[in-house]
């Protein structure tokens, strides 16, 4: 029988922002009518949850922090390297090419936030090339969302990581016996 701890890693803020902008982003994509009034509030709801979490991320719970989970090209390389050799390392974390797919789904969001709202102004307003970038942005911003998904579903299976409940709980359970990877001892 395998025994578990639980560690508390992800607060009630950065959960929230999670799924609320999974929500919100899932009514902008297959709901709401393009250009529409209920498509800007849920655009202008991104942006504010967006600035709420880049302060969050500045100042926030451990794991909330950027900068514990910042994927420097060293623990890159270290984590891809473990990958190579058939280790799947444990993060409590984010692990480093999670990381990298979060900044890319943060980033997709601005982009998409920045272009929608830029849209609205009037240099811009019926400017074709503005909107076709906002949509080539939404549509990354949903790509990338769905590999998202699928990778913590794939990890949660190779690693035993519990992600998917952490995100929804904010503790993951950590089976003794798993040497977990952290920053704070590198």
């Amino acid at each position: 029988m395998t025994t578990t701890s639980e560690v508390r890693v992800w607060d009630p803020l950065v959960r929230g922002f999670h799924w609320i902008t999974v929500i919100l982003c899932l009514l902008n994509f297959f709901v709401f009518e393009e250009g529409g009034s209920n498509h800007r509030y849920v655009g202008y709801a991104l942006a504010a949850l967006l600035s709420f979490r880049l302060l969050w991320g500045l100042v926030g719970s451990y794991y909330a922090r950027f900068a514990q989970w910042w994927p420097t090209p060293d623990r890159i390389r270290n984590y891809l390297g473990q990958l190579s050799r058939g280790h799947h390392p444990y993060y409590l974390g984010h692990n480093p090419l999670g990381a990298l797919m979060i900044w890319l789904l943060l980033l997709s969001l601005a982009g998409t936030v920045a272009t929608g709202w830029l849209t609205t102004l009037a240099p811009f307003k019926r400017a074709e090339w503005m909107e076709e970038a906002h949509e080539i942005l939404a549509n990354t911003l949903m790509a990338t969302t769905g590999i998202h998904g699928a990778v913590v579903l794939l990890t949660d299976r190779l690693t035993r990581s519990d992600l998917l409940r952490a995100m929804v709980r904010g503790r993951k359970r950590v089976p003794t016996g798993i040497k977990v990877e952290d920053p704070r001892s590198e």
